[in-house]
């Protein structure tokens, strides 16, 4: 009997502009690639990642199609709040075409409270919590027949019978992260491709933050034992990373934390690796702020959230200022550059409290990048149980941004993370600008795919239609001397191109010789309208407050008639689209 195929993916954080992306690492998919090899199932599958080039630079059309040339039995997604929706879109276009495919997802945005992502047709199986062990036991019963009786007896799965989502028991955790050490090691992951690796040495946090999902998933610590870190250490020198990236949750609740930090020195001898984390900053003195340099920690991320103590109360985080100060200022004084959380739309929290929060790191010096998200009230977490009886209102939908709460009103959260700007003196998930010339350099595709589209439509009569798959990130131009003559045209080649890829990020550039009525400009607006459930444009719009994160439009003028175009003409079109000026 032919091995069955087994293809696992992880989609990106949607880019909003033409960078490379970096750090979409399927770590996940490795660690399951592992475990099940670990376990004898090779005889019964065989196990592809699909490459992160492909995930990160393809279109929906594009990485529809790929997925599908690739001829899976078994497709496994790992999910994230900003990836699961578009997840779902690629998932359901690929069952349409191969209807014995087998979709199974996991990752933290498949809990078992979940509802609306569980209901979605697409999927046939999901892990609840940590995979590994679950997923290796799933294909083992794949492998053994798939006996219906057998099935209700894999912890930690969850199963489609007909209409119903049937949730399994839960899965307890392994105690020994000996078998996920290590994918890099064993040649499922390359971390020379991106001179990163990615290194998880703890499971479990000993905080219990009820806006994040850890404390639901672990009840205790699980460790990577020391030479497992040294292994993997060593591996990276040999493939020439740069950077370290730990995971776990906060270095500095470990027991053993100095002891730690001593092994990241000792597997660092000439500062050839960069080290990143996430730590509390109550805990660190001079002394182990010293060393961390030693070890060549460059950047750690802080959290504080919030400075009032009823918002430390509710979220079940408290903190102790003055000791947060002290050890943010001994990573300060060490060279390590500090990355402050703070959190807008905390229960408890008002206005005056939050404010005194950004006050209270600008004026103290306590960060070298200030870090102020909209709270999201996570799937999996104890604010998503308790957001009825603590008058928290949310969207439905990732990024599940907090609305308002009973001391803050939508107005006010809007207010709050707009005035963090000017207080931090910065912006905040800043556009790309239109006049880049990264958005047509034909270069930036790597793999084929086209990144950018021109068509003079004075030169080409009839039907438009820009390929479908396309890039990601995409850009498209318009060349015409009569822009209202040719509106119904690009309309519709707009929404054409967009049926196909939903999620794509999109520049629309229309290159104009000379003044011309706005209408059309409402019409290709009215056309590149993102879907409700685009996440880039979602993310956008809770954390600055306007759109145009996935649906850009352009105007390019020529810098030659700038003089003779009437000033109020301009003023006007700037109001309805970005000009550039060549």
């Amino acid at each position: 009997m032919p091995r069955r195929r087994v293809l696992l993916a992880q989609l990106p954080i949607p880019p909003v502009g033409p960078e490379p992306l970096r750090g979409n690492v399927p770590l996940a998919a490795a660690y399951l690639t592992l475990v099940a090899r670990r376990r004898g199932l090779e005889g019964a599958f065989t196990f592809d990642l699909l490459p992160p080039a492909i995930a990160n630079e393809f279109g929906d059309a594009a990485l529809v199609d790929a997925i599908d040339a690739r001829a899976p039995d078994v497709l496994g997604f790992t999910c994230y709040l900003w990836n699961v929706v578009r997840t779902l879109h690629v998932a359901r276009a690929l069952k349409a075409r191969r209807k014995e495919l087998v979709v199974i997802l996991g990752g933290p945005e498949i809990t078992a409270d979940n509802d609306w992502v569980l209901a979605d047709a697409a999927i046939d199986f999901a892990v609840f919590g940590e995979g590994e062990q679950t997923f290796a036991e799933w294909l083992a019963w794949l492998a053994g027949g798939s006996d219906r009786a057998a099935l209700g007896r894999i912890a930690g799965l969850g199963h489609r019978d007909g209409a119903r989502f049937v949730r399994h028991a839960p899965r307890t955790p392994m105690s020994d992260l000996a078998p996920i050490s290590s994918p890099y090691r064993e040649g499922i992951l390359d971390a020379g491709d991106a001179e990163q690796l990615l290194l998880e040495t703890v499971r479990g946090c000993i905080f219990r933050c009820k806006f994040c999902y850890y404390p639901k998933a672990y009840d205790s610590q699980f460790f990577l034992a020391a030479e497992h870190v040294r292994g993997d250490l060593a591996h990276a020198r040999d493939r020439g990373v740069r950077e370290v990236f730990l995971l776990d949750p906060t270095l500095n609740q470990r027991k053993d934390f100095a002891a730690f930090v001593e092994l990241l020195v000792e597997c660092n001898p000439d500062g050839r690796l960069e080290y990143h984390g996430e730590l509390r900053g109550e805990g660190i003195t001079p002394a182990p702020a010293q060393r961390m340099r030693a070890a060549n920690f460059v950047e750690v991320e802080v959290g504080l959230q919030s400075v009032a103590p009823r918002t430390q109360e509710l979220m079940d985080r408290r903190n102790n200022l003055r000791a947060f100060e002290t050890g943010v200022r001994a990573l300060r004084d060490a060279g390590i550059r500090a990355k402050t959380d703070l959190i807008v739309g905390l229960p408890g929290d008002t206005p005056d409290t939050v404010r005194e929060g950004y006050r209270f790191l600008r004026d103290r010096g306590l960060c070298d990048i200030a870090q102020v998200f909209r709270l999201s009230i996570l799937p999996g977490t104890a604010f998503r149980q308790e957001a009825a009886m603590l008058g928290i209102s949310f969207a439905p939908r990732p990024p599940y941004s907090v609305l308002a709460t009973p001391t803050l009103s939508a107005e006010e959260i809007d207010e709050l993370l707009a005035e963090a700007e000017s207080v931090f003196d910065c912006t905040f998930d800043p556009l790309p600008e239109a006049g880049h010339p990264a958005w047509f350099d034909a270069s930036r595709s790597t793999l084929g795919v086209p990144t950018s589209w021109s068509v003079d439509l004075d030169e080409t009569p009839g039907r438009l239609v820009p390929p479908a798959a396309i890039a990601f990130v995409f850009a498209l131009r318009f060349v015409t001397g009569e822009p209202f003559a040719h509106g119904a045209r690009m309309a519709g080649a707009l929404r054409e191109l967009l049926a196909h890829n939903p999620h794509s990020t999109l520049l629309v550039v229309l290159a104009v010789r000379a003044e011309f009525p706005f209408d059309v400009l409402e019409h290709l607006r009215e056309a590149m309208t993102p879907a409700p459930d685009v996440y880039q444009e979602l993310h956008h719009v809770a954390h600055t407050g306007t759109g145009g994160a996935a649906r850009r439009l352009a105007v390019e003028l020529p810098e030659a008639a700038r003089a003779q175009l009437d000033p109020e003409w301009c003023e006007e079109l700037a109001a309805l689209a970005e000009i550039v000026w060549r």
